[in-house]
């Protein structure tokens, strides 16, 4: 029972730490990818072809 409990803190504690690590590289870096992926704005013409 010991082992199980020491498992399950093991494995909260791991997914925790995931969890912050994303928090934080999102708060740092979460700006620089919505720019970098950011879909750019296409000038479309208004004017018909013929």
């Amino acid at each position: 029972m010991e082992l199980a409990i020491t498992a399950i803190a093991i494995i909260a504690g791991m997914a925790f730490s995931l969890a912050v690590a994303l928090l934080v590289e999102e708060l740092i870096f979460g700006k620089v990818f919505r720019l970098i992926f950011a879909r750019q704005a296409v000038a479309v013409k208004s004017g018909r072809t013929r």
